[in-house]
């Protein structure tokens, strides 16, 4: 009998033109959910802790939090992975819903995951005010999303390594992806970046405190590369970095405060929000 895991369980369509891309993701997704686990550690103890993994994907993250005593429920708006992962991972609950109406009372959560998933949303305030009511009190909010204003997203955005998309707004996204990425057009999710006076207006909106752990991040990425990219590209910069003696240097840049780096630099915000009680 051929056991099943996590990798196994998803049967991707080998002819569509996005197979080696989603093949990655699927890959790296496991590795990126460690990541995660490492950085609520941090803060917390996940052992016993009850945990949300909010637009959960792939489901790498919920395996990574089930697999560190953590009692875990993934939702997404995507019946096909939530299947997946109910095949790989019979004890995390599932649940198919909207971020914007979670079916769980107030106060419900020990800690919520929303890794790179507000950037997808139609609209990030409403997420946020739902994700700040099911966390308890003394709950750990941990989030990525990438910077619409980073130089770099500008020169090639992070989901397509097209120039000036970062820039755009969805209907504007769309319109480019027909002509220039036509299998990706017709996706709902397209992602709508924020900028980081956006990022930060709706958190306090939202009743939350944002603490940057960017730099603790920038030491794994260094550290440890594939926990937090997966493309060819990305991974040879930062190797090249390493060799080339300039990882000290790229290190004092990274910042953990508001100013021109978080503003115009930084690729990608990691942070660790607490409800502003």
């Amino acid at each position: 009998m051929t056991e099943t895991t996590f990798e196994s369980t998803f049967a991707l369509d080998t002819a569509h033109p996005n197979y080696e891309r989603w093949q990655r993701a699927i890959d790296h997704a496991r590795l990126r959910g460690d990541a995660v686990c490492d950085a609520l550690e941090s803060f917390m103890d996940l052992k016993g802790a009850v945990v949300l993994d909010a637009g959960c994907g792939v489901g790498g993250t919920s395996a990574a939090l089930h697999a560190r005593g953590a009692d875990v429920i993934a939702v997404d708006c995507n019946a096909d992975r939530l299947d997946a992962l109910n095949e790989s991972l019979p004890d995390v609950e599932t649940a198919m819903t909207d971020l914007t109406s979670l079916p769980y009372p107030d106060a419900s959560f020990d800690a919520i995951v929303l890794q790179d998933v507000l950037e997808h949303v139609a609209s990030p305030a409403e997420v946020l005010m739902e994700i700040s009511r099911v966390l308890t009190p003394q709950g750990l909010l941990y989030m990525s999303t990438p910077n619409r204003n980073a130089l770099t997203n500008i020169i090639s955005d992070p989901h397509f390594g097209l120039p000036l998309a970062s820039l755009k707004r969805r209907d504007e996204l769309r319109a480019m992806l027909r002509k220039k990425r036509p299998a990706d057009a017709a996706r709902e999710d397209l992602a709508q970046l924020l900028s980081f006076a956006e990022l930060t207006g709706l958190l306090h909106a939202s009743g939350l405190q944002a603490s940057f752990i960017n730099h603790a991040t920038a030491l794994r990425l260094f550290d440890r590369p594939e926990s937090l990219v997966w493309s060819d590209g990305h991974l040879r910069t930062i190797r090249l970095l390493r060799r080339s003696g300039l990882k000290n240097l790229v290190l004092r840049l990274v910042s953990d405060e508001p100013g021109f780096f978080n503003s115009w630099i930084n690729p990608a915000w990691y942070l660790i929000c607490r409800k502003d009680l």
